[in-house]
C-alpha cells in the first residue's frame, strides 16, 4: 500500500480535472480484516484512495482477473490503458514512464483503437493465480 499511497501523492500534484483516480479493491477477504488492515496501514489518516471491498469476488469475476493483484490504468473515457498481472512497484522509473506516457497524451477518444500498454511486474512474483 506504501507504492500506491506514494503514487497518490504524485497524481494529487496534478490539475483536478486531469487528474486519474486511484480505486484499490481488496479480493475474497472479510470488511472486518480489510478495516483492520488498514486501521493499521493508514493509522493517523484515511487512505488517500477509495478501496472496494469484494469479498464475494462480483468485480474479480467482472474484469476477469485471473491473478493478483492485477493493476489497471484507465483513460478519462474508461477505456484500460495499461495492465500488470503481478506486484507493481509504483515508485519505479519504469512504471512511472508508463503512466507518464499516458497522461502526456491527448484526451482519448471512443473511436481510437488504443493500444494497451503493460506496466513492469516485480521481478520476485509474489502474486497469486486465481481459479
Amino acid at each position: 500500500m506504501t507504492g500506491l499511497g506514494q503514487l497518490a501523492e504524485r497524481l494529487a500534484e496534478l490539475p483536478q480535472q486531469s487528474r486519474p483516480v486511484i480505486l484499490a479493491v481488496d479480493v475474497g477477504e472479510p470488511a472486518t480484516r480489510v478495516r483492520r488492515f488498514l486501521a493499521r496501514e493508514f493509522a493517523d489518516r484515511p487512505p488517500p484512495f477509495p478501496i472496494l471491498i469484494d469479498e464475494d469476488r462480483a468485480a474479480m469475476k467482472a474484469w476477469k482477473v485471473a491473478f493478483l493483484p492485477t493493476s489497471y490504468v484507465l483513460d478519462a473515457g474508461h477505456a484500460v490503458r495499461a495492465e500488470a498481472a503481478g506486484p507493481v512497484d509504483w515508485t519505479d522509473a519504469r512504471a512511472l514512464a508508463v503512466l507518464d506516457s499516458l497522461l502526456a497524451e491527448a484526451p482519448p477518444r471512443a473511436a481510437l483503437d488504443l493500444p494497451t500498454l503493460t506496466l513492469p511486474a516485480l521481478p520476485e512474483n509474489s502474486g497469486s493465480k486465481q481459479q
